[in-house]
């Protein structure tokens, strides 16, 4: 089938379907999309809340509890031990399909009958207070945490230890206020980079140690400012710029931006790849209009995956394969599902593990041949099942995902705001929930920033953990915890004047979107795909790979 260009049905924006697409549709039994793919990914990030938290009840056994559904959320919710424990079973809500209704209004009713889990949290230990948690310990308000020992204060922080504050941190440890950086350690402030150690401040460098304020170095040690300085000269400039002084890091990232606007940049962020497009992709082939994926083939419209093999509008899935329109999941032939885990053939399912050919169905700890949380034989499943498609057909709701109406989080609940910010206006006018009390207190501080100790050797937790203080930036409370003091200590580094959440905030808006833009090498005029914006193509020299890899080697 040849390619085609679309109007985006929520946008009006005009978007192309390409022929590989529609042989993927075809294969997979779907019919081609009637969104853009920054509107698919948006509509599917609404059912994903990282750290908005809030404190309720269990509505098990009304023990308090932490939770990512608002006490006030029209659902029942148990904690992680009382969701996991044999004393319940989701088939019990198990209820017939009516072919005189639509399916999703079926699959609302199921949703609201089925018990939640407080948190996302799976093999991990001592994260009480991160979501989306797997194979984890020991780490606090570290959201998107797979295989971390003692983290903090993350999003998107994988197979790293002791480090806090980061952004899409992976295999890396000692980094404090990291973004896109993987292999790293006792790496600080920096970005876009790869098996650096014991730096300050770079941008784009890969191997490089005891460097400062650099940009696109490789193999260098004891730079500064892209300048061979010596061991001596290194550590002179540390002991007359001391990071407990407040004026040595907008120094230093002042320099490094200003590097930036004179060197090149690349194109892309990636490595170890064969035919693919979008921004932060490594070891992968033929996957396209891609972001943060660390491995895979043959998909299309990835987000934030460890492995993707043929996959499209996967989102948030460390390993998935055979997928379209899943979001974090993983399996093997899960399709228009959320939250599934070790799971194959699911259809519009939520919070399954361990489930085999299901559809619509919810909070299941295993079986196989369900429907609406029904048990059936073999030969009446796949009756069913093909009953219910054609229903949905006629509904016009097969290949949609879940309508945004039956999301658990208003738009500034999920990680939406994150990728995709709105102002509240913004957000009721395209047919969002806005929540107005997200939790937060003010005017319960009980020291100001210029009382706490400037000497990290002089940073006593017992003292420090009694304080309430007031983000500069929001000017909302926060609280230090006994995990991050001797952190800062180690480092001796300054305690954070901001909260968590403006931190968090800051480092997004470091992050190119989402989104890919047509360029042209700023030195030999060839076209490619950025997700550098037009405005930042006039800002920075961008080059195509093969020019960057020439001068800059």
């Amino acid at each position: 089938m040849n390619s085609e260009t679309k109007t985006c049905q929520s946008c009006k924006s005009p978007f192309l379907i390409e022929s590989d697409d529609f042989t993927f549709y075809e294969r997979v039994g779907f019919p081609a999309p009637k969104d853009c793919p920054v509107c698919r990914q948006r509509r599917r990030m609404i059912f994903r809340n990282f750290k908005t938290l809030y404190k309720r009840n269990s509505d098990r056994s009304s023990k308090p509890m932490i939770s990512m559904y608002a006490p006030h959320a029209p659902y029942k919710v148990f904690t992680h031990e009382e969701w996991w424990a044999d004393n319940w079973d989701a088939r019990q809500y198990g209820r017939d399909f009516d072919f005189s209704r639509p399916f999703f209004e079926q699959f609302k009713e199921l949703l609201l009958a089925v018990p939640k889990t407080n948190l996302q949290s799976v093999q991990s230990e001592n994260c009480e207070y991160s979501n989306f948690a797997w194979k984890s310990k020991n780490c606090y308000l570290v959201f998107g945490c797979v295989d971390n020992d003692t983290c903090a204060y993350g999003h998107i922080v994988w197979e790293s230890k002791d480090s806090v504050d980061n952004l899409y941190l992976y295999k890396s440890e000692l980094c404090y206020e990291c973004v896109d950086c993987l292999w790293c350690y006792g790496l600080k402030w920096s970005q876009e980079c790869e098996s650096c150690s014991e730096s300050i401040g770079l941008f784009d460098c890969r191997s490089c140690t005891n460097c400062i304020g650099c940009v696109g170095l490789k193999q260098k040690s004891y730079c500064i400012f892209n300048e061979p300085v010596g061991k001596v000269k290194y550590e002179q400039f540390l002991r007359e710029h001391p990071l407990t002084d407040p004026a040595t890091l907008p120094y230093i990232l002042k320099k490094q931006r200003e590097l930036r606007r004179q060197i090149p940049q690349r194109h892309f962020f990636g490595s170890h790849n064969n035919g693919v497009s979008g921004n932060h992709i490594y070891h992968a082939k033929n996957v396209h209009y891609s972001f943060d994926v660390k491995g895979g083939e043959n998909s299309k419209f990835a987000y934030t995956t460890r492995k993707v093999v043929d996959s499209y509008d996967v989102a948030f899935s460390p390993d998935i394969e055979l997928a379209y329109q899943a979001l974090t999941s993983r399996g093997n032939g899960i399709y228009f599902a959320h939250l599934n885990y070790d799971c194959s053939d699911i259809y519009y399912s939520d919070n399954c593990t361990s489930v085999h050919n299901a559809f619509g169905c919810v909070g299941l700890k295993s079986g196989e041949y369900l429907i609406l949380n029904k048990q059936y034989s073999k030969d009446e499943y796949e009756k069913m099942r093909m009953r219910i498609i054609e229903h949905m057909k006629k509904t016009g709701e097969w290949g949609e995902f879940f309508p945004t109406s039956l999301s658990p989080f208003a738009y500034n609940e999920s990680i939406a705001q994150e990728y995709f910010p709105m102002q509240k206006e913004e957000a009721l006018a395209a047919g969002f929930r806005w929540e107005e009390n997200i939790p937060r207190t003010s005017g319960q501080e009980t020291i100001t920033h210029d009382a706490l100790p400037k000497n990290p050797a002089e940073f006593d937790a017992e003292s420090l953990l009694k304080q309430v203080l007031q983000c500069e930036t929001c000017g909302y409370n926060y609280r230090f915890t006994a995990q991050e003091i001797p952190f800062y200590k180690r480092l001796n580094i300054l305690l954070p004047r901001q909260c968590f959440n403006c931190r968090h905030e800051r480092r997004m808006k470091q992050r190119n979107m989402r989104k890919l833009w047509d360029g042209n090498c700023a030195k030999c005029g060839a076209k490619f795909k950025t997700s550098y914006s037009p405005e930042q193509q006039k800002e920075h020299k961008i080059y195509c790979e093969s020019c960057y890899q020439s001068e800059m080697g």
